[in-house]
């Protein structure tokens, strides 16, 4: 059996009423189902990291810090990420049960599942730290402005 759900995007209008982006979608589901019972979950939308967040933190910070004494021991930028600043500031516990047996197990979220406020959030955290062990970050404008241009290519 297969089974076809659609997701369908909007937003909440201030009087309450629902306005999808794709209408005709809505629609066209809606009369497929017509006479059948329905599930609809409404939920915030989770908005991703951008791609500037990522290439900031991959590019810029972690490049920093592979250059420095204190992260000398890794190889790569993502040795630092998985060993150090995911653990620091991305890590909870949960518990365990296995039979009688239960403990508690270190996890870390994955950057692809936090939303753009918490990945800025999080980077804030990684530039906190590397000004306390003073590790000089440059800035996100000046490394976007120097890595990332757009050029116009119809001149």
């Amino acid at each position: 059996i297969m089974r076809v759900e659609v997701k369908h995007f909007g937003r909440i209008l201030p009087n309450g009423n629902i306005q999808f982006y794709n209408n005709e979608l809505w629609q066209d589901q809606r009369q497929a189902l017509a006479g059948k019972e329905f599930e609809l979950i409404l939920k915030e939308k989770h908005k991703r990291p951008s791609l500037n967040q990522f290439g900031y933190y991959f590019g810029c910070i972690l490049g920093v810090c592979l250059t420095c004494n204190e992260f000398q021991h890794y190889q790569t930028r993502d040795e630092i990420h998985k060993n150090v600043f995911a653990p620091m500031f991305l890590s909870y516990k949960i518990k365990v049960v296995v039979g009688k047996k239960s403990w508690l197990k270190d996890v870390s979220r994955s950057l692809a599942d936090l939303s753009k406020s918490e990945t800025s959030e999080f980077i804030q955290n990684v530039l906190n730290f590397c000004a306390q062990e003073g590790i000089v970050i440059p800035e996100a404008e000046s490394y976007v402005d120097k890595h990332y241009r757009e050029i116009d290519l119809t001149k």
